[in-house]
């Protein structure tokens, strides 16, 4: 499997200890460059109110399996988590998109750190994203 970034996401994060634990817990503002030969890709990105960011967690710990959790004293299993270390460090984050000025974005309620290597965008469609648990 070979993925290639699209693009690299900017945040005031500096450090994994500077993030918070999910986007959607903060306002926090940030931008997504990507690059030249995919911006062609990004037509009509803006008739979208939200959109989903995948990107690699290039600074996680690829071999944990069972870690402690902020809410539970009981560690738990990576794949019942959203813990940013696994053994493929995808994140994703579901952010406000607020404009677009060619090929950058800019975001509401991102998570990721500054430099995090972007994987993809898929756009947040309700009928499709929502779901409604007691989660």
């Amino acid at each position: 499997m070979i993925l290639k970034p699209i693009g690299i996401i900017r945040s005031p994060y500096k450090t994994k200890g500077d993030a918070p634990r999910q986007g959607r817990l903060v306002q926090t503002l940030g931008t997504v460059e990507i690059f030249p030969e995919f911006t062609e890709g990004l037509k009509d990105i803006e008739k979208r109110k939200h959109v989903i960011l995948i990107y690699w967690l290039h600074q996680a710990n690829r071999g944990t399996l069972i870690t402690p959790t902020p809410d539970s004293p009981t560690p738990r299993g990576v794949f019942s988590i959203r813990s940013p270390g696994r053994p493929n460090p995808i994140g994703i984050c579901t952010t406000e998109l607020i404009e677009r000025k060619g090929n950058v974005l800019t975001v509401r309620g991102i998570d990721a750190i500054d430099g995090t290597p972007l994987i993809d965008i898929k756009p947040y469609i309700p009928k499709l994203d929502k779901v409604s648990c007691d989660d």
